[in-house]
């Protein structure tokens, strides 16, 4: 062998290499993660699903445990009772019964809220009739006692509902958004708070306030929980909004509360545990991506037909970049949004990817017509029949590997999340709201693509889109909070999102020489998970 086709081989070598220990890690890292996502679960007597109609829920049920207090947990907005299974897990593997479930218009419930985000009251009156349907069935599990768990909307919601019902033993507010906390009601009240909520940590305070007067400090629990006037609030440290539910001091003060306010007659074998699940769920998504990468090989290149636009200038593309991101804010401003989809905070937001979608890509048609009136357009082969061949075929391969690639993400990322995060499989009653958001974002996707992928893009431009794309939503929270204010909370979500699903895109462009496979997968995964988070409203 001569030392060119060495040289040549050697390269082809070293990458199959790479990608067969890419695949063995990524089976590796999904199959450790999971053990240690379900081994917890192995502990309990079992999880029943029911429906307590038409509120779906939830029960964990304790090993070896008789009768004895329950614990209802209630999600936040646009929340399920996946995301509140560590506090299930923790205090049902100390010998509690704990209860989750879906607030209409969320998860997996069919029913649909009425009213808008600014509308309290009428939220309220909607959420009651699941949370007493919850613990009605707790008082038939348990042996009578009640206590509440609550994030964020959820907070409000069972702080009041304690108010209303003082037997309920104990009230735990994670990241409490009410301001009606008394001094003596709810009964026995600790309030989690991230360190990291700025905007909620007043309402916090005044919690404080309520029970210890201006010398009274974080950390400390004031009051009688024999009297059912225990106080304490917690900043728990380095959390935001989101991260609150899965911090493990979290964990440590709830079930402390919890064993304060509603002691047990004996410890259970598996007194003490506190769930951990970030790193095990941080497993299983670098096992998929690792994974991902060699199965992406199986992908062939498809054609001229979805490829890059012809080059530009680097001050054209900072202004395509740029113009959209100004714009849209404004243009969304404009135009009332809020009833444009039967999903809370997501019509707005499908719409913003739409404006900006559709702003880019007359971008990107008017420097194609500049060039071409320039004569640096480039042509096609072939006459018009030969060329529309060409692009049926490229579309239909297009469509069929992004089919491929969204198949291999519900499987490796959505069962998963459904499990052990967040609701990720909607109900049939949102397969219409998926269809109108996905049809709202294909323009950004297709465009977004083209300007991130194509040549003469500088170093980064992904990365440099997404900022754009951030600022531009950021802008738009300024210009309209009331609608849009709840997507702050989510932010990390949508950082996440895009780094993953831009890494995935990147191989798959990689490989098929094409934008349209990324950008159809894009499309379908960003819609599924706006239509199946965003609480479902009329």
């Amino acid at each position: 062998m001569s030392v060119s086709t060495k040289r040549a081989v050697a390269p082809r070598l070293t990458a199959r290499l790479f990608t067969v220990l890419a695949g063995v890690a990524g089976l590796a890292a999904l199959a450790v993660g999971l053990w240690l996502l379900i081994v917890p679960r192995l502990a309990l007597a079992g999880i029943e699903r029911l429906r307590l109609e038409p509120t779906p829920a939830s029960v964990y049920v304790p090993a070896g445990a008789p009768p004895g207090p329950v614990i209802v947990i209630a999600h936040g907005f646009a929340g399920s009772q996946q995301i509140m299974e560590p506090f299930a897990l923790t205090l049902a593997r100390n010998g509690y019964t704990a209860v989750t479930f879906d607030f209409p218009g969320h998860g997996q419930s069919a029913e649909a809220l009425q009213g808008g985000l600014a509308d309290r009251e009428g939220r309220y009156r909607q959420l009651r009739p699941a949370l007493d349907a919850a613990v009605a069935h707790a008082r038939e599990r348990g042996d009578g006692r009640v206590a509440l768990v609550g994030h964020s909307m959820g907070s409000e919601a069972v702080v009041r509902y304690a108010q209303e019902h003082p037997d309920i033993a104990a009230t735990i507010a994670v990241s409490l958004v009410y301001e009606g906390v008394r001094a003596d009601s709810p009964r026995n009240l600790l309030v989690l708070t991230g360190a990291l909520e700025g905007g909620l940590r007043p309402l916090a305070e005044a919690v404080i306030v309520t029970a210890a007067g201006a010398t009274g400090v974080p950390g400390v629990t004031y009051g009688d929980l024999a009297a059912g006037t225990g106080r304490r609030v917690v900043f728990v440290p380095g959390a935001e909004h989101l991260g609150v539910l899965f911090s493990q001091v979290s964990m440590a003060e709830a079930l402390s509360w919890i064993q304060a306010a509603m002691p047990l007659t004996a410890m259970p074998p598996g007194a003490g545990y506190l769930d951990d699940r970030l790193p095990a769920l941080g497993l299983v998504y670098l096992g998929a991506v690792l994974l991902y990468w060699p199965l992406a090989r199986l992908l062939q290149p498809i054609g001229p037909g979805g490829g890059p636009a012809p080059s530009w200038e680097r001050r054209a593309w900072w202004a395509l970049a740029l113009v959209p991101a100004l714009l849209t804010p404004l243009l969304l401003r404009l135009i009332p949004a809020g009833g444009l989809l039967p999903i809370l905070v997501g019509g707005p937001l499908a719409l913003l990817f739409g404006i900006y979608g559709l702003l880019t890509g007359a971008g990107l048609l008017l420097v194609r017509i500049m060039r071409r009136g320039a004569g640096n357009g480039t042509q096609a082969p072939g006459g018009w029949g030969q060329r529309i061949a060409v692009w049926r075929r490229s579309i239909l391969m297009a469509v069929a590997a992004a089919l491929l690639v969204i198949g291999y993400v519900l499987l490796s990322f959505g069962l998963p999340t459904q499990v052990f995060l967040l609701n990720y499989f909607p109900p049939a009653v949102r397969l219409p709201v998926f269809l109108a958001v996905a049809a709202a974002m294909l323009p950004y996707f297709l465009a977004d693509e083209r300007l991130a992928r194509g040549p003469g893009a500088p170093r980064g431009a992904y990365a440099l889109t997404k900022l754009c794309f951030l600022a531009s939503l950021a802008l738009a929270i300024v210009l309209n909070p009331q609608e849009l204010f709840f997507l702050v909370l989510i932010t990390p979500l949508f950082i996440a999102y895009f780094v993953v699903y831009g890494l995935l895109s990147g191989i798959v462009y990689r490989r098929t020489g094409t934008i349209l496979v990324g950008a159809l997968t894009n499309t379908f995964l960003f819609a599924w998970i706006v239509a199946a988070t965003f609480p479902l409203a009329r």
